[in-house]
């Protein structure tokens, strides 16, 4: 992945599958989105994403033949935010390596009404 243009947000499309390729190419087209393709297996994505990680990396999740790839490339980078779309059924989910501190339950308490959307 190359360097990002400043102020853009870089996303990287993650599989072949007309989905994700369809959201690329409409993302492309609108300013403040540098969208590149990642084509490759997945345990060299996590090594190849030290140079210039994007911003965002999308998936499509009814594809998704890896399901626990998640964790450990969030884990690697958790600066990435991971989006599976799912157009079959209208919905995404999205993930992230944001870290909460956790020293009492009552933090645990916090993080969980935090993250209640309704």
């Amino acid at each position: 992945m190359d360097k990002q243009v400043k102020g853009n947000k870089k996303v990287g499309i993650f599989g072949s599958q007309l989905v994700i390729s369809a959201i690329g190419a409409s993302l492309q087209e609108k300013p403040g989105f540098e969208v590149q393709k990642i084509e490759d297996l997945l345990p060299n994505i996590i090594g190849k994403l030290y140079a210039a990680p994007p911003d965002v990396i999308l998936f499509d999740l009814a594809a998704a033949t890896q399901p626990h790839f998640a964790i450990p490339l969030i884990y690697t980078h958790p600066t990435i935010m991971l989006i599976g779309v799912d157009l079959g059924n209208n919905k995404m989910l999205v993930l992230s390596g944001r870290e909460f501190r956790l020293l009492t339950a009552e933090d645990l308490v916090q993080a969980i009404q935090a993250g209640a959307l309704k």
